[in-house]
């Protein structure tokens, strides 16, 4: 087993580990289908997978008690074991949690592709 593969077990492991600290959200990979030429319309096809992620606040919550924080963001992090989403990551997907639609603002990945880190804003 090489080294990427004992990587993405841990971060696997990892997740699975914290327990309730995680929380099952839906990431929504949307593909583009053909042209038709009758309604002049692309079709957009949508899967599902359901992932088990850490969430938390992303922004003003990285900062330290002394620090100023000039802007607050109500942005989340997901982060996620890159194993659990059979996709590769798109701007243009959604991640659902509790009933609310998030879109995806930014996607990062670790050097090993183990885990992958979501910066999402809540859709209004």
């Amino acid at each position: 087993m090489g080294l990427r593969t004992s990587i993405a077990d841990a971060v696997g492991s990892a997740i699975t580990a914290v327990g309730d600290i995680a929380e099952t959200v839906t990431y929504v990979a949307t593909s583009t289908g053909e042209y038709d030429t009758y309604s002049g319309q692309v079709s957009e096809t949508t899967t599902e997978y359901s992932l088990t992620a850490v969430v938390y606040p992303f922004g003003a919550s990285r900062a330290g008690k002394n620090d100023i924080v000039d802007e607050v963001t109500a942005d989340l992090a997901i982060l996620f074991a890159s194993k659990d989403l059979a996709v590769t990551p798109d701007t243009n997907d959604l991640i659902v949690r509790n009933s609310e639609n998030y879109k995806i603002k930014q996607i990062t990945q670790d050097p090993a592709g183990a885990s992958i880190r979501l910066i999402v804003g809540r859709m209004i």
